[in-house]
Order: structure tokens, then sequence, then C-alpha cells
């Protein structure tokens, strides 16, 4: 008679609960970029609804885009990581920026981002 095996074994099982507490860590620990790159998303679109058509200066969109990382706390990136250039039809306004969060040990979680928006004059 073949005796039919049901189940999971402790060894199973403690493998299996080391995987799913990796990876759930792994996603908590990068719950705060997300939410840094949510907030950005949200101030390239709402720099874009305010000076879409209004004859922005670099200057003005740098300072603005100052003001806006103050008032939300971001710390990284900075005012100098954005990237103002000329287009035919006004600006382009682009950050590039990867961020790290340590994991275990010497290890460490990146996450690549990349936002722009053209604000014309």
């Amino acid at each position: 008679m073949k005796h039919r095996q049901q189940g999971m074994t402790a060894i199973g099982f403690i493998v299996i609960a080391t995987l799913v507490a990796m990876i759930g860590y792994g996603a908590i620990r990068l719950i705060p970029v997300y939410l840094t790159q949510m907030k950005l998303v949200k101030l390239m679109k709402d720099l874009q609804d305010e000076y879409d058509g209004a004859g922005p200066t670099p200057t003005r969109l740098m300072t603005e885009i100052g003001k806006r990382l103050d008032i939300d706390a971001v710390d990284y990136p900075k005012r100098q990581d954005f990237v103002i250039s000329k287009t035919d039809d006004g600006f382009s306004v682009v950050i590039d920026y990867e961020d790290e969060v340590p994991y275990l040990g010497n290890l460490y979680l990146t996450a690549k981002f990349r936002n722009s928006v053209e604000i014309s004059r």
C-alpha cells in the first residue's frame, strides 16, 4: 500500500516564510523612496500646470522647484539635480536620479527614476 503525503514540512514552511519575510522587508524599505517619487511627480505636474504658457524663466522655475522641495520636506534629490533646458517651445524640466536604501548588511536596494515635463512659453 502506498501512503500519500499531504501538507508541508516544518523546514519547507520555514524556507517559504523566510522568503516572504525578505521580500516584505524589501518592500517596506522601499516605501519612503516611492513616496518621495510620488511627491516629485506631483511637483513636476504642478509646475507644468502653473507655468505652462505663463512665460517662465529658468531662474524662476529653479526657485519654484526649491520652494516646493522645502515645503514637501524632500531632502533628496536636491534642487541642483533638476536640469532645465531650453526647447523650441519653452523649457524642459528633467529630474534623473537613483535612490538607494540599506537592505541587509552591505546590500542595498536601488531604485532609478526619470521624470520630465515640457513647459511652453
